[in-house]
């Protein structure tokens, strides 16, 4: 016999059993059906119903299972449409997250449904904190991020000052440089113009003084020699006679009186070296 056919049976058997005082039971008389009891049905009968009766708690729990079994599909597909069409996750937690509760859900399906437990939201406050702790890592890392890059930026500004520095710098230097030899070639050009001219003062004066000394020195021999006038009938042979006794003077008196040839003029002038 099954479980149902004993249920079935222990069911039909029960009485119901009235508490009273010992007093009252003793003086109340039982009546013939307490006393024999209900008639007990053949047991064919009790086989078909039995049966009936199996037959009809086993559709009601089929029924109850069925109707549980289409919830819980529908609960995890209703939850992957959602995430599919609906949500957005932005952070990988989340993602993570759903799809731990889709597994979970889809296991759980074909089982009986149990009341939730205070895991279950010590597990959904964990997994907020965790969200939360990711949340602030995530703007931290950000945070920093952008501190690194605004550092970065303030380095290679003053990396670029101090390279506009530095050129700014050596444009002046150069400046000067060529100041300084622009200057110094102009002392030098000044200085070799001093001394051409020094040079060329210094050539005047000596010429000058040479012209002076040769005016002194024809001064000094005419005032040796004296000068002569040209007679009539004269030539330079015969004053040479005159003066040196022989022809050899001719040369000396063209040189001193600047004479190119022999002849001379009456009433000239020469001067006797």
């Amino acid at each position: 016999m099954t479980n149902d056919d004993f249920r079935q049976k222990f069911e039909q058997h029960r009485k119901e059993i009235a508490v009273t005082d010992d007093k009252d039971s003793a003086d109340k008389p039982m009546t013939r059906a307490e006393l024999f009891g209900r008639k007990e049905p053949s047991a064919k009968k009790k086989q078909k119903a039995g049966k009936a009766s199996g037959k009809k708690k086993r559709t009601k729990g089929s029924t109850l299972i069925n109707t549980l079994l289409i919830l819980f599909m529908l609960i995890p597909i209703s939850l992957f449409i959602y995430v599919y069409k609906f949500y957005d996750p932005m952070e990988s937690s989340n993602a993570a997250e759903l799809e731990q509760n889709l597994g979970i859900d889809t296991s759980i399906a074909g089982e009986k449904a149990e009341p939730p437990s205070e895991g279950g939201a010590a597990s959904k406050d964990d997994d907020d904190e965790k969200k939360a702790e990711e949340q602030a890592e995530k703007q931290r890392q950000e945070e920093q991020k952008r501190k690194e890059e605004e550092n970065k930026l303030e380095e290679q500004k003053k990396l670029d000052e101090q390279k506009k520095l530095e050129e700014q710098k050596k444009l002046e230097e150069q400046k000067r440089l060529e100041e300084q030899q622009r200057i110094e070639e102009q002392k030098r050009k000044e200085e070799q113009a001093r001394i051409a001219e020094q040079k060329k003062r210094e050539e005047q004066q000596r010429l000058e003084k040479q012209r002076k000394e040769q005016e002194k020195e024809k001064e000094k021999q005419q005032a040796n020699r004296g000068s002569h006038t040209v007679q009539p009938g004269e030539t330079l042979y015969r004053i040479s006679v005159n003066y040196y006794g022989s022809g050899d003077g001719v040369e000396k008196i063209k040189r001193a009186n600047g004479l190119s040839s022999n002849e001379i003029s009456v009433g000239q002038t020469l001067v006797i070296p």
